[in-house]
């Protein structure tokens, strides 16, 4: 009896393959469409009371002002002006069909973009006479390539909390999440990863993040993603899976705020999991943190992709063309401040800041100091092999900056909380990689 062919044997990498993509493709389908009808189900709400609460939301956000400073420091700047873009929309949605007004995203303003506060008080009186948007002297705009995903909980609550006590449901859900995911990184992983989780956390001011809606919903992505990680163990495969969903679920409902928080905790905490199977295998994880970057960058360009393609079959605007313009805009070179960005601007730029502070030759040395610290206390290279894959996944997030390198700089003020990722993992990568007793002992050699 003649052999099967082998490629058609049940366990061949072709076959296994076509059963992963099968997987893939189901989970970001279902995601997409159950995304689709809950924020078909937030459009279809009824617009009266959502109005009201946001009528009594505008005067919190003309007294703060559109770009207000917590203490006087620009990382702790607040973004207003997008958050009452979003109140807008939850404030139109009403304006046609609930899947008409869905692929538009409708605000309206005047020429000058300082008044959008004030716009909006406008726009609810005149919604209140019982006139239409286009009778009230604002100028519409949309953002259109966007899904606006936060919508689906932001339209809800509006039926009856104000913005400001949205905030507070913002900081319960927060420290909920976050309490959560150090408790269980804790009791799966140890103390010591718990500990480099706070502490990243910490550095980047997460804090703050649920004062603003659009702050806040990255981290609380990326926060589930790294407790359901957690629940049990994941194998390779399962973990890339999951973040397709990871994937379609950040660019559904974010706007491109802190999206690699949604990949780079998730696979931090994955990498410090004891019980997940080929712990010792530093190849296989590496190629495990490649294959689920992969997977959640395809879940996050198809998902964005597909707004596209469905708002300029409902609408008939070039949204694609618009979208494709916005991308090459946050990618290529572009000018902040008069200054082209180009890498060697942006290089030039940092240089000249930092030497007209004194700060770049004591940043060089501590630079060295810390590098020469690192080869001391280096364990040894199985050691330094076995940590390769933190280390991938702490360099996710300034790939991910340079990568929108513009988008990156002219919102930097909150775009540096990405960094987390980098703290995390980072802290992960040099306490398994490095340890004081390796640097006594090659201090003892030395002197011996």
């Amino acid at each position: 009896m003649p052999r099967p062919d082998h490629a058609e044997h049940p366990s061949t990498p072709a076959r296994r393959a076509a059963r992963f993509t099968g997987r893939a493709a189901a989970v970001f389908a279902v995601t997409l469409a159950a995304l689709f009808l809950l924020l078909l189900a937030a459009f279809a709400l009824p617009g009266g009371p959502v109005r009201a609460n946001i009528a009594r939301s505008v005067p919190l956000l003309q007294q703060e002002g559109l770009y207000p400073e917590l203490f006087g420091f620009k990382l702790f700047q607040m973004d207003n002006y997008t958050d009452t873009i979003m109140l807008f929309e939850a404030a139109a949605a009403d304006e046609s069909d609930p899947l008409t007004a869905m692929m538009t995203a409708a605000a309206y303003n005047v020429d000058n973009f300082e008044t959008l506060p004030d716009d909006l008080q406008t726009y609810l009186v005149a919604r209140d006479r019982g006139l239409a948007g286009a009778d009230t002297g604002l100028e519409p705009f949309s953002y259109a390539r966007y899904w606006h995903g936060y919508l689906i909980w932001l339209r809800p609550l509006l039926l009856v909390l104000t913005y400001g006590q949205v905030r507070v449901v913002n900081y319960i859900v927060f420290l909920l999440l976050a309490g959560a995911l150090l408790w269980r990184l804790w009791k799966v992983c140890g103390r010591w990863p718990a500990v480099w989780f706070a502490v990243s956390q910490l550095a980047v001011s997460a804090f703050f993040a649920p004062r603003q809606v659009q702050f806040f919903t990255c981290f609380a992505i990326g926060y589930a993603a790294c407790l359901w990680v957690l629940a049990k163990p994941r194998a390779a495969g399962t973990l890339a899976v999951g973040l397709v969903a990871v994937g379609v679920c950040t660019s559904f409902l974010d706007l491109l705020v802190t999206p690699i928080l949604t990949l780079g905790l998730p696979l931090t905490v994955w990498l410090l999991d004891p019980r997940v199977p080929g712990s010792r295998a530093p190849l296989r994880r590496c190629g495990a943190v490649a294959g689920g970057a992969v997977c959640w960058g395809a879940g996050y360009a198809l998902c964005w992709a597909s707004k596209w393609v469905l708002a300029g079959l409902v609408t008939g605007q070039d949204i694609v063309g618009d979208a494709l313009h916005q991308a090459a805009v946050r990618t290529s070179a572009d000018t902040w401040h008069g200054m082209e960005l180009t890498w060697g601007n942006i290089f030039r730029f940092v240089y000249d800041t930092l030497n007209s502070r004194g700060l770049f030759w004591p940043l060089i040395a501590a630079v060295l100091v810390c590098a020469a610290l690192f080869a001391l206390c280096l364990r040894s290279r199985q050691a330094l092999c076995a940590a390769l894959p933190l280390l991938l996944a702490a360099l996710s997030a300034p790939a991910w900056l340079a990568l929108l390198r513009t988008h990156s700089i002219q919102h930097g003020w909150f775009t540096w909380r990405s960094l987390g990722v980098t703290v995390f993992a980072g802290l992960a990568f040099v306490y398994q990689a490095c340890s004081l007793s390796a640097a006594r002992q090659r201090l003892r050699r030395k002197r011996d």
